[in-house]
């Protein structure tokens, strides 16, 4: 193996998926959001409904990641979904974020970058 093969890295794939698990964490948002509605309202089922379409989107557009990269790898990056939920609880929702949730979230970052650079 070369070692330009084994640095090898698919950049734009890899900005691609954490796109769409940008995309994919808003589903939170919306579902919390429909959540604070009365049921069955005209707001509770526009929230609701676009969770459907953000997860339609995001199960066309995951299938083509795992086209350009492991399904190990991408999976594992799935995780950094916890950090958006974090960021858009505090963002839009007045949620405090802890110090154990920064801690978690390192510990994410770190299990992410361990299973990304390791040798396949």
């Amino acid at each position: 193996m070369k070692l330009k093969d084994k640095f090898s890295f698919d950049w734009k794939a890899f900005v691609l998926l954490h796109a769409i698990l940008l995309l994919y964490s808003f589903c939170s948002v919306f579902s919390k959001l429909a959540s604070q509605q009365p049921f069955l309202s005209l707001p509770f089922i526009l929230f609701y409904g676009l969770v459907i379409v953000v997860l339609g989107v995001y199960a066309i557009l995951w299938q083509q990641v795992l086209k350009k990269m492991p399904l190990t790898t991408a999976f594992s990056n799935k995780a950094v979904v916890i950090v958006w939920g974090m960021l858009w609880g505090a963002l839009f929702f007045g949620e405090q974020i802890k110090w154990y949730m920064i801690v978690g979230s390192i510990i994410i970052f770190a299990g992410v970058v361990l299973v990304v650079s390791d040798d396949e």
